[in-house]
């Protein structure tokens, strides 16, 4: 138990720390420095996409934190 509790509390804080991160970065107008490969510009619009992923992510990942299973006990190796 004590376990999913740690990770769920981990998997909020970084949660938060996402949002208010992309919260900050989509208020910037310029979104970041454009970069150009080739004939390819990764500018403002592709940066805010890198960030909504980001977000989504984070989420997934807080989500995917309440249904993680109980671990069998002390001692044990995975293998077993």
């Amino acid at each position: 138990m004590k376990t999913r509790r740690t990770l769920r509390l981990i998997s909020l804080c970084m949660l938060i720390v996402a949002v208010v991160f992309v919260f900050c970065a989509l208020s910037v107008p310029t979104l970041g420095k454009t970069i150009y490969i080739g004939s390819f510009v990764f500018g403002a619009e592709q940066w805010r996409i890198c960030y909504m992923i980001y977000v989504i992510v984070m989420a997934g990942l807080f989500i995917a934190s309440f249904f993680v299973k109980k671990s069998g006990g002390k001692g044990r190796s995975e293998g077993e």
